[in-house]
């Protein structure tokens, strides 16, 4: 097996940093009422999403290759969904926006999708 893809890294990196953003939105959401409850489960989720796609992009995910930007996609779709309920700052939700698309234009790249598939467990 070969040597990790400097792209991976960079994929795993921006998706800890997304992941760590969106949890940081959260705890600014909560205001300690029910009536918040909306913002910090968006938050959340796209902070799941980030962390999954960090682990997508990590040396020994078993995954195929495709899956990570199936991940990666679903992870911008999830941070748009956030960003048009407004469950956060909106200057917030555009950083996480624009790491999610870098994330899925590196998941895109041929020597992701063969690395991705010299690795899979199955």
């Amino acid at each position: 097996m070969s040597a990790i893809p400097k792209k991976m890294s960079v994929g795993m990196g921006l998706g800890l940093l997304g992941g760590i953003v969106a949890m940081a939105a959260l705890a600014y959401s909560w205001d300690g009422s029910l009536d918040a409850i909306n913002n910090v489960a968006f938050n959340l989720l796209v902070a799941t999403m980030f962390f999954a796609t960090a682990g997508a992009f990590a040396k020994t995910a078993p995954i195929a290759g495709k899956s990570i930007a199936v991940i990666a996609g679903v992870c911008v779709a999830v941070t748009l969904v956030s960003m048009f309920y407004g469950s956060t700052f909106l200057w917030v939700q555009i950083f996480l926006l624009a790491i999610g698309v870098v994330n899925v234009a590196l998941a895109a790249c041929p020597t992701v999708v063969r690395y991705g598939d010299s690795r899979q467990a199955v």
